[in-house]
């Protein structure tokens, strides 16, 4: 009896060579491109001197977590660099088991592991691409919009930005099939690591629970992923009680070190939108010695963006809304946990950093804008504009291509303004 390794080499190939095209490839590119747009100004000659310079702020943090764990010495005697429980560990894990099995220092594996995963976020993205057959251009548009937005390079620094957007990412994608071991198990694992790189990631692990009820068996498998997925952030508040003694450590530690408590109300509350009331806020936002100086710009820019992004949403889901109810839209259902995913992360962004007049938002907003790319693409595809009237299709179609390639375009322009702010050790967000 004799055994051919010939067809079943031919038949892996013909498997894997469209993966490879379609998603492998693409995704790595983009990964690349990111790398390198970040490295066009860095003054470093090879890839350690590079990103190794780089580390600062938030990456300072980890790292400290990586080298010593963490550490707190009670609220009497508490010191700034002993305040580190204020960060979750998904991040400090990845980065500790990477550096490990390359045989790297850690600071050279916070950069590995934030590309890494860089590189996973976008091989998700190009299976949403595939599994909703959306086409080449519309899959390079989307591409480029995710790539220009302003924060985007935070994507292959040492922070946790991306680890987050790909187990986010991986746990939509693995729930939307919810009816099997391997499903579950995937989308649990995702949704672990999720929860415990971010606290915002506990409500998005619930999300899968909405979809209960449809198959016989499959709220058995939607039950476990929901419950493995919350494991990633409960697992860290058990861990500060074990430790520490006191469970809700996390959320002391950014009250103590905010001028003011955290605001549920935020996101409705007036005070954070006064600013764009000042004519000197709208002069310093648009003075290029001031992009190029302080942190007071990048903050301004922050600021902007929580209007910018609180429209986009509503515009997005009233849209959506709109066409469901006349009719023209499928697949709703597989959007829902989008919309409500993208409301979460945003309402809770918001109203953490409300203590601090919204200093970071330009970066919470990345996650938020990359599931609205995805929502759109979605809804597109799967709604009949046929209740657009005829003659207003052609300018509806113009003024969407002008507002498209202008948005990319002032995307850009604050892309690299900041990655210069960045990579100069100025405060960015």
């Amino acid at each position: 009896m004799s055994f051919s390794l010939g067809p079943l080499l031919r038949q892996s190939w013909q498997r894997l060579a469209p993966f490879s095209i379609q998603v492998l490839l693409p995704s790595l590119a983009l990964t690349g491109l990111e790398i390198f747009l970040i490295s066009l100004w860095s003054k470093g000659d090879d890839y350690a001197s590079i990103f190794k310079g780089l580390t600062q702020w938030d990456s300072h943090w980890y790292l400290g977590i990586v080298r010593r764990g963490y550490q707190f010495v009670g609220f009497d005697k508490i010191a700034y660099e002993q305040s580190n429980v204020a960060f979750f560990p998904g991040y400090p894990l990845a980065v500790a088991i990477m550096s490990r099995l390359l045989g790297v220092e850690p600071e050279l594996g916070l950069y590995l592991t934030a590309q890494l995963f860089c590189w996973l976020m976008w091989i998700y993205l190009f299976l949403f691409y595939r599994r909703w057959q959306i086409p080449t251009l519309w899959q390079v548009l989307a591409s480029l919009i995710i790539l220009v937005y302003p924060s985007s390079f935070y994507l292959v620094v040492g922070y946790s930005e991306s680890l987050f957007v790909a187990s986010l990412l991986g746990f939509f994608y693995w729930s939307m099939d919810l009816n099997s071991l391997r499903s579950a198990l995937l989308a649990g694992a995702h949704g672990l690591a999720m929860s415990a790189t971010r606290i915002v990631g506990l409500p998005v692990a619930l999300l899968p629970l909405l979809r209960l009820g449809e198959g016989s068996r499959r709220w058995f498998w939607t039950a476990g992923a929901a419950v493995l997925a919350l494991l990633g952030g409960l697992s860290f508040f058990l861990y500060c009680q074990l430790r520490f003694g006191r469970w809700d450590l996390y959320i002391e530690m950014q009250r103590y070190f905010g001028p003011s408590s955290f605001s549920y109300l935020a996101i409705i509350q007036p005070r954070t939108y006064a600013p764009f009331f000042s004519s000197r806020y709208w002069q310093s936002l648009f003075s290029l010695s001031e992009a190029l100086g302080d942190g007071i710009w990048a903050i301004s820019i922050s600021q902007l963006f929580v209007p910018l992004t609180l429209g986009s949403l509503v515009v997005t889901g009233l849209l959506d809304g709109l066409s469901v109810l006349v009719g023209k839209s499928r697949c709703w259902q597989e959007r829902l946990g989008f919309h409500l995913a993208a409301w979460a992360m945003f309402s809770i962004s918001v109203a953490g950093m409300s203590a601090v007049a919204q200093r970071s938002m330009i970066r919470y907003c990345l996650p938020v804008h990359i599931l609205q790319v995805l929502t759109w693409l979605h809804g597109v595809k799967y709604t009949n504009f046929s209740f657009i009237p005829q003659q207003v299709r052609p300018y509806l179609g113009s003024v969407l291509r002008l507002g498209y390639w202008i948005l990319a375009l002032v995307f850009f322009a604050l892309n690299q303004v900041l990655t210069w702010r960045y990579v100069q050790h100025l405060w960015v967000a």
